[in-house]
């Protein structure tokens, strides 16, 4: 496992100056860094893990260690005080749900000023023993001067200073840092393990976890940024126009999109268009003869046989998920939301068979 690797890197003393973690969000690669961090200053050692109770491990959690640094992407502030308080205000959360996902309404960057704080302090003398550590959370978010900052820092990190780079887009990361690093990669969970998680430290019945752990993907993160309300109702407002999709023109389809939809919310729109994938996923599986117990929306898997059973575009239904992910990707990189939904409805519609009379 990831664990055991980083565990014996370290009792071997083979630590690298800087660490990319890629992978999925919310597969644990947050964790895996504050893991790493209190390993690396543990006072009391023992069976390949951290102690969880000498003074370093406790502050690590909290993230109070004076030898932890940590960038995260933030919402745009006006002023150095409503920043700080965005800072901690995530930071908090993921310290209550180490797995929860990074996410707001709008468009969320690690600002430059918070790494060239960083770089400041690691060169003042530390106030504690021990090694350094900076989390780099989710880079792929950092604006290109942040990005410029980071790169000196990794060219030339301070003595015993470790960095910890997690990403899920590493093709967003500059080749000059990613050569620098040392990548391990996370897979995404298990559908078991999801399930155990969601029971256990989520409080969710085994009924919702298993119908969760289908939809997750395989991100415990996802799984359960679906339990909060608003975006179970997301996900209700993804069927609806799914449906809508097969029963009404293009143009009535696109504007009850612009119309539901969360488009000033580019993070809520992806995850409504995440469900939509799954959707022609299940529909195509279904076409093609595959069992209920293989589809991902099992609960909506009469409305999904009825549309199974019309006729349709074969070829034009293979490339609908792409196309939902190139919008995806568009809408990540600031494209403006009602457009590229507007276009993305148009196209799907022109791929189906028309609905019948």
């Amino acid at each position: 496992t990831v664990k055991r690797i980083l565990i014996r890197t370290v009792d071997r003393e083979n630590i690298p100056n800087s660490f990319l973690f890629h992978g999925p969000e919310g597969v644990g690669k947050w964790g895996a860094a504050l893991a790493l961090a209190a390993y690396l200053n543990c006072r009391n050692r023992g069976d390949g893990d951290s102690c969880g109770n000498c003074p370093p491990c406790r502050q690590i959690q909290k993230l109070q260690y004076p030898n932890l640094f940590i960038a995260i992407p933030t919402p745009p502030s006006k002023s150095d005080g409503e920043e700080l308080e965005n800072y901690w205000d995530l930071l908090n959360r993921k310290i209550a749900e180490p797995y929860g996902l990074i996410a707001g309404r709008r468009q969320m960057t690690i600002p430059v000023n918070t790494v060239r704080d960083i770089r400041k302090n690691l060169g003042q003398k530390p106030t504690v023993d021990g090694r350094r550590v900076v989390i780099i959370e989710q880079m792929d978010r950092m604006l290109s001067g942040s990005a410029d900052a980071l790169l000196k820092l990794v060219e030339e990190p301070p003595p015993r200073t470790l960095i910890i780079i997690t990403t899920a887009r590493p093709d967003r990361i500059p080749a000059t840092i990613i050569s620098r690093c040392r990548r391990v990669r996370f897979a995404r969970l298990s559908s078991a393990a999801i399930r155990e998680y969601l029971v256990a430290k989520a409080g969710r019945d085994e009924k919702e976890a298993a119908l969760l752990a289908r939809l997750c993907h395989g991100s415990l993160g996802t799984a359960l940024y679906l339990t909060e309300d608003d975006n179970a109702q997301d996900r209700d407002v993804a069927k609806l126009l799914f449906k809508g999709i097969f029963q009404a023109p293009a143009n009535e389809v696109a504007a009850e999109a612009a119309e539901l939809l969360p488009t000033g919310d580019r993070y809520r729109l992806n995850r409504v268009l995440a469900v939509w994938q799954t959707l022609f996923r299940d529909l195509m599986a279904l076409q093609s003869g595959a069992r209920q117990t293989h589809l991902v929306n099992i609960d909506f898997v009469g409305e999904l046989e009825r549309l199974a059973g019309r006729p349709a575009d074969q070829k034009g239904m293979m490339s609908i998920p792409a196309m939902i992910g190139t919008v995806m990707e568009d809408i990540d990189l600031n494209v403006e939301p009602q457009t590229a939904m507007a276009a993305l409805v148009i196209g799907i519609c022109g791929r189906i068979a028309p609905p019948t009379a």
